[in-house]
């Protein structure tokens, strides 16, 4: 059975190092510049489902704004788990303290899985997406 490829938008709406989030047949998908090499994954992070397009891409490494879960938009492998706050040398109020060590207990056996991807081709100025 042969892909179905679908436009999901001009190639020139997503600049070199960006993430452009697209719904696509009912999925939620993000696109990615990868330096003029583009890739599509799931919009929903691998751990607690945060949207993918406020994240940060580096290369081909893409950081989830919420909790720093890092993914290859290449093939949608989770690269590392969680980063613990790191509030340095100050200590937090000890209200946020005792919060914060709640949400860590709580956290622990949530796992951090990688996501699907989608092949990619350019047509005509436009980005399309197998589904």
């Amino acid at each position: 059975m042969s892909e179905l490829f679908i436009r999901a938008l001009r190639a020139d709406r997503v600049l070199p190092g960006g993430i452009v989030a697209v719904e696509l047949d009912g999925r939620q998908i993000v696109v990615c510049n990868c330096a003029g090499s583009y890739y599509a994954i799931e919009r929903r992070c691998g751990h607690m489902n945060a949207p993918l397009e406020l994240g940060t891409l580096d290369g081909f490494y893409l950081t989830c704004p919420m909790h720093c879960v890092q993914f290859d938009v290449r093939n949608g492998e989770v690269l590392c788990d969680p980063v613990p706050a790191d509030f340095g040398s100050e200590m937090p109020p000890p209200q946020l303290g005792k919060y914060l060590q709640n949400i860590e207990r709580i956290m622990k056996p949530v796992r951090s899985e990688s996501i699907r991807t989608f092949a990619t081709r350019l047509d005509a100025g436009w980005v399309e997406v197998a589904l």
